[in-house]
């Protein structure tokens, strides 16, 4: 692991799985491998066998063996800014010769834009906006389910659930969008006016393909929910651009639910947005070659304070 020729890393960590490529110094891909969960901050033992799993897969691959080869790594990853959460995965067996770990909306952003400087707008089971500019980082949302994430899937979820209890108890009157949650919930076999005690943010986004079904046919109340996202969008990127030197950059919208809500922003904000160049993987990678080549010779093990 920490002698031999070089082998870049990248690890793009999220909360619902883990993906790893391994790739020459010179960039030839070598091989990929997957894992589980990697979010380190919710638990820092599962993200640590979730990498090691994608790693050990990704080797075996490759035909290669980790002993014999000095590993440099970067690893976007979940959870990474949550105080103590880096601390406690670094405190398990070491896995690579070095070690950098960001963000997973740092390689996100990095790689959207193939290194340059840019902006993205990340919606998934969350909904962070980061921007990098002349070295500056600058990033708004994205602070954790339910106090934050607003206008991500997660938020989606509950903003539906609270529409289906306040139908459930006569506060309000009963809707396709209330019947279809409460009509799902029963189905998992849960009493749909407890079931939100105690789940979590993964457990809300489950709801969200409902809510964007329902809007393709039509229902209002969905759309209205999906609009509330967008707008949420939008005031991501407001932000991200108020500052100076952030106002004239390249702005993408990326997750699974970009296609989703896409439609749902104004036509300006939608005719500015650019073509992502890369994935978070790929902004993972670069970043490793860019360690890599910053000291190529370095022995041992480098970790991030």
């Amino acid at each position: 692991m920490t002698g031999g020729p070089a082998v870049l890393v990248g690890i793009d960590g999220g909360g619902t799985r883990a993906r790893l490529r391994l790739a020459t110094p010179e960039g030839a891909l070598l091989a990929e491998g997957e894992g589980g969960p990697a979010n380190i901050a919710t638990d820092a033992g599962q993200a640590w066998d979730s990498i090691r799993q994608a790693l050990e897969l990704a080797l075996s691959r490759a035909g290669l063996s980790g002993a014999e080869y000095r590993l440099v790594a970067v690893a976007g990853l979940a959870g990474a800014e949550v105080s103590g959460a880096m601390a406690r995965f670094l405190a398990r067996p070491a896995l690579f010769a070095r070690l950098d770990i960001v963000s997973d909306a740092y390689t996100s952003c990095v790689g959207a834009h193939a290194g340059e400087d840019g902006a993205m707008i990340a919606a998934g089971t969350g909904m962070v906006g980061l921007a990098i500019a002349g070295g500056a980082t600058r990033r708004v949302g994205g602070w954790g389910f339910p106090q934050g994430d607003e206008g991500g899937g997660a938020w989606i979820g509950l903003e539906a659930v609270r529409l289906m209890l306040c139908a459930g108890d006569g506060r309000a009157q009963r809707t396709v969008l209330s019947e279809a949650v409460r009509a799902r919930l029963a189905d998992e076999g849960a009493e749909p006016m407890l079931w939100a005690v105690g789940a979590r943010a993964a457990d809300f986004a489950r709801l969200t393909p409902l809510v964007c079904t329902l809007a393709e046919q039509g229902d209002a109340q969905a759309r209205g929910l999906l609009a509330r996202a967008g707008a949420e969008i939008e005031a991501l990127l407001a932000a991200l651009r108020a500052a100076d030197g952030f106002g004239a950059l390249p702005c993408c919208l990326l997750g699974g639910l970009a296609p989703v809500l896409r439609p749902y922003l104004s036509a300006g904000v939608q005719a500015g947005l650019s073509v992502p160049r890369g994935h978070a993987i790929d902004g993972a990678m670069l970043l490793a070659r860019r360690l890599h080549e910053a000291a190529p010779e370095a022995p041992g093990d480098s970790q991030p304070e």
